[in-house]
């Protein structure tokens, strides 16, 4: 049985993730950056809500993570990775009801104070 590390993607995420990221995969001397410890960084900071100097140092340097992060999002590559993968989202087990979602008091015409108008909708419905 394999330890599951919760900050690290697993091996099906990053195959999904993979063909998404920009930068290639060859270069001279190998890779030209580690996407996938770069989206374990993401996600890190993402989970943790922490700052990027408290980036542990298995990431790499906290500096150099932030300014990637920014120049993806300048760039719109997080924009196309959440497209891409919206579109295979299984929303099968999604259920959003009244149980879940209340809507404001307002929605549903209450009265805005104690003693004051109704909305003119409901004023004129309870005239007639």
């Amino acid at each position: 049985m394999s330890v599951v590390d919760p900050d690290r993607l697993t091996d099906e995420q990053w195959a999904r993730l993979a063909g998404l990221m920009p930068g290639g995969c060859k270069g001279k001397r190998g890779p030209r950056t580690n996407n996938r410890l770069f989206m374990d960084a993401v996600l890190w900071m993402a989970r943790a809500g922490a700052r990027w100097r408290d980036l542990p140092e298995r990431f790499g340097r906290p500096g150099t993570v932030k300014q990637r992060y920014y120049d993806w999002i300048e760039r719109g590559v997080f924009d196309d990775i959440f497209a891409a993968l919206g579109t295979e989202a299984d929303l099968e087990w999604l259920s959003i009801d009244s149980t879940i979602v209340r809507a404001h008091q307002h929605a549903a015409g209450a009265r805005r104070k104690k003693g004051g108008l109704m909305p003119r909708a409901l004023a004129a419905h309870a005239a007639a």
